[in-house]
């Protein structure tokens, strides 16, 4: 028996904020505050259907502190005026930005003020009944702020500070409380950190893979951010089965899909943010764009693969599990040597962390590959949305990205939905390809409560849900986006799990996992003709069928989740494997050579080795 010494620290870990940022921290901080008591309210007080918003989107710059307290105190007074009755909570903040803007401040006293405002804000929105888990001390110098939480050792002090907050964050959430005012202090000053670019060191969820998942179908919850900070990571129940997807999606009900792109970047510090605040609970990904060229693609393609690279790299660098490119105004072949780019370029764990192509099926896409066109004499165009689904998928592999999204955003808004617009037969077949290309699958666009189970039921890996038709407010004239629902979040995953409990949601899982097999080379060779039996079953939507080849393939339902990570799993699987495909892909010789270097790679736990050695027999 041996005593273990665990290598973390079970003492304060702390921070401190010099004057200058304390004050700016406060002022802003009031501006998050206004922003999250108005969106509580006018949830209270409208519904969807009389909720109305003159005002789009504004983009923020740089601030210095003179314009940000000036913005917060017309931000308070447009407040005071929607919300007469709420002059406790008006006069408190008033009182901090009064103490803040003279000219030779005490920030003591200012501090007194911010912290009376912050027990106005919980008393009237959000109660806490536990004791602090943070202090914070607020003196003429600064901001300090103590988190009593295990941190890991070999972190520098202000990232270990960040892993701190995550926890206590995570705590808060798993115990149903909210912050305390010294918590929240302590939060803002992890945001002031994260601005400054000290990265997250926590462990991150990623998406796993295709079949071997407790929940085959993820909810992809998506908005810009603050809806999420507000409302998605407070509950644990929110964050099972989910990815945290952070972009922006309003764009108004006057304006083609062609002149501004439906989904645009979020905020690379609110994505920060956001990573902050899931911790290990759920995988977080983001959006970076449609390509920008500067005339024609050829020219553009140094500049374009290499700045999507440096923001993706800056996303990844966080712990996100995912980021995403649109790929639009290109050819077949200009779009695999841009993914193909990005693919060498991002620096990330290629193992674990996913970059994924999105096609639009409304968007024709000529495809010049030289293959093609040695067959066919010419480019042909893919026009229907099968066509460009099924090029997307190819499109995708080619260039060795790890997901295919199909989006069937088109210029009316909201959106019809994309399993509306693609039918049964073609969103199970557009997934079942995917799935034997070794990729990861989305949908999005349109998704209200009825269309969940249409997705479930193909087997998708994950479904984009967010924005107007679902999870915002938003003004039936303008288009503009008002105050988050974070409420349907269980509703959404009631219906997907429901769902995933049907026969068909059962049979959509098993091929799922039968066709990553088949990718892997690890499914067993009797059963190859299963597999396509069930997926003719469920393009039919034929229940008797489905509930036929569930039963037939026992043995790979009781095969459990993976609880590693993938290229590992992929490996076991084939060490332990019989009679399967993989040994009909290689020459026979070759197949206990292959075995062996194999076995090797995984004992030193070499990931590179392993992955040049599995993927020579996948599909």
């Amino acid at each position: 028996m041996v005593t273990l010494i665990e290598r973390t620290l079970q003492q304060p870990v702390s921070t401190h904020l010099r004057a200058g940022a304390a004050a700016h921290l406060i002022v802003d901080h009031l501006g998050d505050l206004i922003a999250r008591a108005d969106a509580h309210l006018t949830r209270e007080r409208y519904t969807d259907d009389t909720f109305t918003k003159d005002d789009s989107y504004r983009l923020r710059g740089h601030e210095s502190f003179g314009e940000s307290h000036c913005r917060v105190a017309k931000e308070l007074d447009g407040f005071s005026r929607r919300f007469k009755d709420q002059e406790v909570l008006v006069k408190a903040f008033a009182a901090v930005l009064s103490a803040v803007r003279r000219d030779s401040p005490s920030l003591v006293e200012t501090g007194l003020s911010y912290r009376a405002a912050l027990e106005a804000f919980r008393d009237e929105f959000e109660p806490a009944a536990s004791a602090p888990l943070a202090q914070v001390a607020i003196t003429d110098e600064g901001i300090s702020a103590w988190v009593n939480l295990l941190h890991p050792v070999q972190a520098s002090g202000d990232q270990r500070f960040l892993a701190a907050i995550t926890q206590l964050l995570e705590l808060r959430r798993n115990s149903g409380d909210h912050l305390t005012p010294d918590e929240r202090i302590a939060v803002r000053a992890a945001y002031w950190l994260i601005d400054r670019g000290i990265q997250i060191p926590t462990s991150y969820p990623i998406w796993g893979t295709s079949g071997f998942r407790d929940v085959q179908t993820y909810a992809s919850i998506t908005d810009p951010g603050e809806g999420h900070l507000a409302g998605t990571v407070l509950r644990q129940e929110n964050l099972h089965g989910v990815i945290v997807h952070v972009e922006h999606l309003e764009r108004g009900v006057d304006r083609s899909r062609e002149e501004l792109e439906p989904y645009r970047i979020p905020s690379p510090r609110t994505v920060a943010r956001v990573r902050l605040h899931v911790g290990s609970a759920a995988p977080t990904s983001s959006y970076i764009g449609r390509p920008l060229f500067d005339g024609t693609v050829e020219d553009s393609l140094i500049k374009t693969s290499r700045t999507f690279a440096a923001a993706a790299t800056s996303l990844l660098a966080d712990g996100l599990a995912e980021v995403k490119f649109a790929v639009e105004r290109m050819t077949a072949s200009e779009a695999v040597q841009l993914l193909s780019s990005l693919a060498n370029e991002v620096r990330r764990d290629r193992y674990a962390q996913v970059l994924s192509a999105a096609f639009n099926i409304n968007v024709p896409l000529l495809d010049d590959r030289p293959e093609v066109v040695a067959v066919t004499g010419e480019p042909r165009w893919a026009r229907t949305q099968r066509e460009i689904g099924l090029l997307g998928v190819e499109i995708a592999a080619a260039a060795g990205f790890d997901k295919v999204t199909w989006d069937g955003t088109a210029d009316t808004y909201p959106s019809r939905c994309i399993t509306d617009q693609l039918t049964k037969p073609v969103t199970v077949e557009l997934v079942h390809r995917a799935h034997e290309a070794g990729l990861l699958t989305y949908f999005s666009a349109g998704f209200r409560f009825s269309n969940i189970p249409d997705a479930v039921t193909t087997g998708v890996d994950g479904i984009g849900i967010g924005g107007a038709q679902i999870l915002r407010y938003m003004d039936k004239k303008t288009g503009n986006h008002g105050p988050f629902l974070p409420d349907n979040i269980a509703r959404i995953l009631a219906v997907r799990d429901q769902s995933a409990d049907s026969v068909l949601g059962r049979g959509a899982q098993l091929l799922a996992r039968l066709d990553r097999l088949y990718y892997e080379g690890t499914l067993d060779l009797t059963d190859d003709p299963l597999r396509i039996e069930l997926f003719q079953a469920l393009q039919q939507g034929d229940e008797v069928g489905t509930s036929r080849m569930i039963e037939a393939l026992p043995h790979v339902i009781e095969r459990g989740h993976d609880i590693e990570q993938p290229l590992f799993a992929w490996a076991h699987r084939l060490l332990t494997s019989g009679d399967v495909l993989a040994k009909r892909r290689i020459h026979e010789e070759s197949w206990e050579p292959l075995l062996a270097m194999v076995r090797n790679a995984l004992a030193r736990n070499d990931a590179s080795a392993l992955a040049g050695h599995l993927r020579a027999i996948s599909a």
